[in-house]
């Protein structure tokens, strides 16, 4: 170590040399109290900046190769919704004016779909039609969460002291009543689509069965079922469904919209063995009301499985919940 010491000092210009144009290892190894050259320093700071510089800017399109490459890789399910819509040829001007001057909403999927699926078509349909409709305070899945909420909260003042029933002790006893009431049929919902096939579904809203004051009308007859490994995703199909009742407008009023019970029937095999729902063998759509019907269907060149015909519906009778959804407001 001394003899290197003294070399250092007596060819002290030469050693200066040497470190500026060796390599970064033999920079490294010079003497702990000599401050490091700031022009190397800055250089190596420039090209780190510069190296993290080329690899954000090469993140974005990595990441949408990779994307594309996914995509691509998947089935038709994984395709956006706008991408369906061009590939069925339904634009956004032709579903706006097709919902209203004719008050339908077409949605055709570009391949087939699951008997499961059809009951999540419904049942979402259904909640998105009474929170629009004004008869939910709030989504149901933001309805779900405030009674269990609530709950906890009422069971922790239960516990410290007796509270007289007051007026927001109603409002959350009509809330409670509603949500159970829209959980039963849900349910029954699930249970009927493993029975039967459910080509359509109708949420007649006030008035009565034979003149209520708004009818939608779930059309699947034109949906081609099959098994879940050669149908799209629930998911895929959700997005495009509500992508296309955004762009129609048929739920949005400005208007108020009064309270008013919710009555579903559903269209199912006469033999189906249900119990809960009750059959309406007299029942008939009605016609001297506003209607808006949303249309579900499977695109016919893109599916290879066999589309049922209309005489397969002659054994099918109209079933009525016997509980009516009852709205109310907070």
């Amino acid at each position: 170590m001394e003899s290197t010491d003294n070399m250092a000092a007596d060819s002290g210009h030469c050693v200066v040399i040497r470190l500026l144009f060796s390599s970064e290892t033999q920079a490294n190894i010079c003497r702990p109290d000599q401050p490091p050259d700031i022009s190397d320093v800055s250089t190596s700071c420039v090209d780190k900046e510069n190296l993290a510089t080329s690899s954000t800017a090469a993140s974005p399109d990595n990441s949408q190769e990779q994307d594309t490459s996914s995509q691509s890789i998947q089935q038709d399910s994984s395709v956006a919704p706008s991408k369906q819509h061009r590939h069925t040829g339904i634009s956004d001007a032709e579903t706006a004016r097709r919902a209203q001057e004719e008050g339908r909403v077409n949605v055709v999927f570009s391949g087939t779909v699951t008997q499961e699926c059809c009951c999540r078509f419904v049942s979402e349909i259904l909640k998105f039609i009474l929170y629009q409709r004004q008869q939910l305070p709030m989504t149901y899945d933001q309805l779900v969460y405030e009674q269990k909420k609530r709950q906890a909260s009422k069971q922790d003042d239960d516990t410290v002291r007796q509270r007289p029933v007051q007026f927001a002790d109603m409002g959350w006893r009509k809330s409670q009543q509603t949500l159970q009431e829209l959980e039963e049929v849900l349910q029954q919902l699930e249970v009927l689509f493993c029975l039967s096939r459910v080509p359509r579904v109708l949420l007649l809203m006030g008035g009565s069965l034979v003149l209520p004051k708004e009818l939608y009308e779930i059309n699947m007859e034109a949906l081609v079922l099959a098994a879940g490994d050669r149908s799209l995703q629930a998911s895929s199909c959700l997005r495009q469904l509500f992508r296309s009742l955004f762009v129609a407008d048929i739920l949005f009023d400005s208007g108020p919209v009064h309270l008013m019970p919710t009555t579903v029937l559903v269209l199912a095999h006469r033999n189906c063995g249900v119990a809960w729902f009750r059959p309406k063998l007299q029942f008939k759509v009605p016609t001297h009301v506003k209607k808006q019907i949303i249309a579900l269907s499977t695109d016919p060149k893109a599916s290879k499985e066999p589309r049922e015909e209309c005489s397969d519906w002659q054994d099918y009778v109209w079933f009525q919940a016997p509980v009516t959804i009852k709205g109310f407001k907070t």
